[in-house]
């Protein structure tokens, strides 16, 4: 297929219509558009921008490339979340069995870490034997046993945006709102859900560094869940800090069950009742949390897809470093991205390499504590001390320190869009 007038059009500020889309995006998908025509493309977008309307069509057409997940025999509310990564974001683990305790099918399809942000599929591969490549009819059968799962996209789902998420690292075209919110979009929307909330990070350690931009992306992807029928919201959470006391795949599956246990970090607990609260808001989430249901559907939900929770341990091998502060006084900055870039010193990213499942950065104390000149205020957990030197380096600069002044941190919560805006 030719794509010559389509490039034309959007390169000179015009707008693609609905049936525009229904004929670029099936022939992308199904390798019938020359790969130079696919870069122009996407580059014409990323230069001119789509409006709403068009982002709406570029979604529909991307799930409609694919199979989508039917749950129109279930009674229930179909739900799930989505974060656009952090330091430390080990919600889904928690979010996902809560949200199944109140009621709601939750089909959780997530993804690999990104850069310096820690994939929920990586987390979950540190408990053995647990399988994120599942068929259509085995995510329905983990989700009719324990109400909810967390696998890997399927082969036969959004097919178009698998091709395009790798022409646009290629092209350069990734960093705009009008292409990644239709590739998160669609391959949320496949799911067949009827509601979704998104967890937009702001900061440091998030990808989106501003309000503003946070804001947009926010507005766009509930505009785009309206537009296809999934009552969508959005909530704005810092990620200047790291999320709860521990970074690192094997670690977060060791804080994920302490929180199902009625025990762990308060930021962590207080953002996924506030996202469990954007679709079940008639739960009463904290009774649900603490009468143990959600630990007991986390637990069946991982022996469904093939994994043995009662063999899980943490740590297998790692041993702990003490990491001192160098003065005393009000801790005021804790860098998150600085905290994720040590991570991945220790080998715990996903680079060219696996991640090490098994090492990790500990958070004693957090923005708001008090240290001492030479109190261990972080451990860092390291394999035989493979990058233990210069991650040890790396997070003296993520600490800042104040005698005096205002250390309180900001609030962990900062916006909510809803679909009025």
């Amino acid at each position: 297929m030719d794509l010559t007038r389509y490039i034309a059009r959007k390169r000179d500020g015009l707008r693609l219509e609905d049936e525009d889309w229904s004929a670029i995006i099936p022939a992308i998908a199904e390798g019938r558009v020359a790969e130079v025509q696919i870069g122009a493309w996407l580059m014409a977008i990323y230069m001119r921008g789509l409006d709403t309307q068009e982002r709406a069509a570029y979604t529909r057409e991307m799930i409609g490339t694919g199979t989508t997940l039917d749950w129109s025999a279930y009674e229930g509310p179909v739900a799930d979340k989505h974060s656009t990564g952090g330091v430390g974001d080990k919600v889904s683990l928690i979010w996902a069995p809560l949200v199944a305790a109140a009621g709601a099918a939750v089909p959780m399809i997530s993804g690999r870490g990104l850069g310096h942000t820690g994939g929920t599929l990586d987390k979950l591969e540190a408990i053995p034997g647990y399988t994120v490549a599942l068929d259509p009819a085995r995510i329905a059968a983990v989700v009719d046993d324990a109400g909810c799962v967390i696998c890997g996209q399927t082969e036969t789902m959004v097919p178009a945006d698998r091709i395009l998420y790798d022409r646009r690292n290629l092209t350069g075209t990734v960093a705009t709102v009008d292409h990644i919110a239709p590739s998160i979009m669609s391959k949320k929307l496949s799911e067949g859900l009827d509601r979704l909330v998104l967890d937009v990070k702001v900061g440091r350690g998030a990808f989106m560094k501003t309000l503003d931009d946070a804001r947009q992306l926010a507005q766009v992807m509930v505009e785009l869940g309206s537009a296809v029928g999934c009552h969508t919201s959005a909530l704005l959470s810092t990620m200047d800090r790291a999320l709860g006391r521990w970074v690192g795949h094997g670690a977060e599956v060791h804080e994920a069950l302490e929180l199902l246990e009625g025990r762990g970090p308060a930021d962590t607990r207080q953002l996924v009742l506030a996202l469990a609260g954007q679709v079940v808001p008639d739960a009463d989430l904290e009774a649900l949390l603490a009468g143990g249901e959600p630990r007991e559907r986390f637990a069946r939900m991982i022996h469904g897809q093939g994994g043995r929770l009662e063999d899980f341990r943490w740590p297998l091998e790692a041993r702990s470093h003490e990491v001192c502060a160098p003065e005393e006084g009000l801790i005021i900055e804790q860098d998150a991205l600085t905290v994720g870039h040590a991570l991945a010193d220790l080998g715990g990213a996903r680079t060219d390499q696996e991640p090490d499942l098994d090492v990790a950065v500990e958070l004693l104390l957090k923005p708001g504590d008090t240290v001492g000149r030479g109190e261990p205020w972080a451990r860092l957990w390291h394999r035989g001390g493979r990058g233990l030197e210069r991650a040890e380096a790396r997070l003296a600069g993520a600490l800042r320190v104040a005698a005096e002044g205002d250390g309180s941190p900001a609030p962990l919560i900062l916006e909510r869009v809803k679909e009025t805006g």
